[in-house]
């Protein structure tokens, strides 16, 4: 029988790497060249999304069995669900936008639509504009999932236990015909959060398994090893489709899901051997846990923050010249140098504030 998944799963975090990593390549590098040939983009925004589903659906899971037992309340567990999300993410994404707004408007439609920005409804402009010249653009991820977490702990810690598995299925259904409906008004790009909802329900399904039915796990696992392999011949298939092509817009995301759970699952059991030793350095767990940082600056860093870095080498004599690879070189050791700054100065310090909202009993509230 395998090991239930529990605790802290440090593999995770150098998946998290990897996933920035592939966004990063997608932004920096002439798109369908070279590195840059698969869909790098997608690639790693799926595999945060599925990542999200997988981590946040347990933690919901776990707490809705608590509530069920009468030892945690709805209203305190969506609260600090809510609040301890808000710490993680509202506070860096406030400061990149405002940044933009105050000092880069040209480079965003912010400065036409800052109410936008700040209430988390980018991916709708986005989606209306198609401007993904805009530097925020990234940021249409981070509202689908802000948009998300409104509504899913409600679902996960309403729906009777005996019924979940309908809803993750509905999840995935919906998110598969939200791009079919897209497809039919000329919206391919599918940032509207109903188009990303079955990438997200797929990392649900590994959580449900592991709450609900952790005898499944293994057999789970067998299961899942098919539909990876399947999963990736038909992957493979559609990268000799255009990218418009509606069965690419269809399913590409709902197979690059597929692979990412395999993934995730064994990762989270903890993979052994190379691939073991690969995920469990500690440099690639670090860039994980500075990820958020780096996916939040990483458009930010090569068009202002390299500015910058010429600035003060003309400003101390010393001439800095580089060329495509090596400018490349430098942006991403600038970034991580912004990215650490950020972790150590700006975010662990507001991510200590979430030991004020750890769930309580009942009993304790009460009492």
């Amino acid at each position: 029988m395998a090991i239930r998944p529990s605790g802290y799963m440090p593999q995770l975090d150098s998946l998290r790497t990897f996933a920035v990593m592939l966004v990063i390549i997608y932004h920096w590098f002439p798109t369908g060249e070279g590195i840059n040939r698969l869909p790098n983009g997608s690639i790693g925004v799926v595999i945060f999304f599925v990542l999200s589903g997988f981590l946040i659906t347990r933690i919901l899971l776990q707490s809705r069995d608590l509530i069920q037992l009468g030892e945690y309340s709805f209203k305190n567990t969506y609260r600090n669900f809510f609040i301890r999300r808000i710490l993680r993410l509202l506070p860096l994404y406030y400061l990149a936008i405002t940044f933009v707004w105050l000092v880069l408007p040209d480079a965003s439609d912010i400065d036409e639509h800052p109410l936008v920005y700040y209430l988390y409804g980018y991916n709708f402009l986005l989606n209306k504009t198609g401007n993904w010249a805009d530097i925020l653009s990234p940021f249409w991820t981070l509202a689908v999932e802000e948009q998300l977490y409104l509504i899913w702990p409600c679902i996960v810690l309403l729906v009777p236990k005996n019924y979940f598995r309908w809803a993750i299925l509905a999840m995935i259904v919906l998110g598969i015909a939200s791009r079919a409906y897209g497809y039919t008004q000329g919206s391919l790009d599918g940032v509207l959060t109903p188009a990303c909802l079955d990438t997200f329900g797929i990392g649900a399904l590994w959580a449900y398994v592991v709450v609900d039915h952790p005898n499944s796990i293994d057999s789970f696992l067998k299961k899942l090893t098919i539909a990876a392999g399947l999963a990736l011949l038909g992957f493979v298939g559609l990268l000799f489709l255009p990218n418009d092509h509606l069965l690419a817009v269809l399913f590409q995301r709902t197979l690059i899901s597929i692979l990412a759970l395999f993934i995730i699952a064994r990762a989270s059991l903890g993979f052994k051997g190379l691939v073991g030793q690969v995920l469990n350095s500690s440099v690639l767990q670090y860039f994980g846990r500075i990820s958020y940082g780096l996916y939040v600056f990483h458009m930010l860093v090569p068009s202002y923050g390299m500015k910058i870095l010429f600035a003060i080498s003309n400003r101390i004599h010393l001439s800095l010249t580089l060329g495509y690879w090596s400018h490349r070189f430098v942006s991403l050791l600038l970034l991580l140098v912004v990215a650490s700054l950020s972790w150590y100065l700006f975010e662990k310090p507001l991510q200590n504030l979430k030991r004020h909202f750890i769930q309580k009993r009942t009993s304790e509230l009460v009492s």
